[in-house]
């Protein structure tokens, strides 16, 4: 747990870095919508990192709205205050706390989102529980996540990390145990890098990449090139895109 955060708290600098190379907006799009995100609603985004998603949501609630992003790396929280300062955004609110215990009373928001969180999680189905938890009754749930890398060394690297990859029927079930109904999933084409991004840049959010994954710098452009090796190695019927999975609820 200690060693999980100090990555995250580490990466916090340049954790935007993963989402510049990508064009992840189809992600921010599907979350909201899900979500079913209006004016003057009060959501709750779950490991909101450096507020990439509260901000975004924070927008569309508007002044009378409220958005409470949490994180447990104070480095990453600052990132995200110093945007939503940046931005003139006082309906946002960042706590530092634990997705497995949330300082909230019950049914005290109208919609949760999380984005990449489970599979980091020590306790996915605590998690999803407070989560519910704080939902009112016929709120919604929109959480992403990614599904399992098509290399099986790739997938192996995650694991040896702790980082979880649930395959669909697995975290639809942690959600329904929680209390959301109508759970369902989908996945979200996303383009993995924006045309005339640098080399830099791509290096850059590799190196990121690797330092979550558990590996060392060093190795970090030797793994990613082993990835684009086997990727032309698989056959017809398994190469594919990595894409991430929407996952969506409803507090029963």
């Amino acid at each position: 747990m200690k060693q999980r955060r100090r990555t995250w708290d580490e990466a916090a600098r340049d954790y935007d870095v993963i989402w510049k190379v990508p064009n992840y907006t189809p992600i921010l799009h599907s979350i909201i919508q899900a979500a079913e995100i209006e004016s003057d609603m009060k959501v709750l985004d779950m490991a909101t990192g450096t507020g990439i998603i509260s901000i975004a949501i924070g927008k569309k609630v508007g002044e009378h709205g409220m958005v409470v992003g949490i994180d447990y790396s104070r480095p990453m929280l600052k990132q995200a205050v110093r945007k939503k300062k940046a931005l003139s955004l006082p309906n946002i609110d960042f706590v530092l706390t634990d997705a497995h215990d949330l300082p909230l009373r019950n049914g005290c928001v109208d919609a949760v989102t999380s984005c990449f969180m489970f599979a980091f999680l020590s306790n996915p189905q605590e998690a999803a529980a407070e989560m519910a938890r704080a939902v009112r009754g016929g709120g919604k749930l929109a959480s992403v996540e990614w599904e399992r890398p098509p290399l099986d060394f790739w997938a192996t690297s995650r694991e040896k990390v702790g980082i979880r990859d649930f395959p669909e029927f697995e975290l639809k079930k942690i959600l329904r145990n929680s209390g959301f109904g109508k759970t369902r999933s989908k996945r979200i084409q996303v383009l993995h890098r924006r045309p005339n991004v640098s080399e830099e840049l791509v290096k850059k959010s590799q190196f990121l990449v690797a330092e979550l994954m558990g590996l060392r710098k060093s190795d970090a452009e030797g793994f990613f090139k082993k990835v684009r090796e086997e990727y032309k190695k698989l056959p017809v019927d398994k190469k594919r895109n990595w894409l991430p999975i929407l996952y969506t609820g409803t507090k029963t």
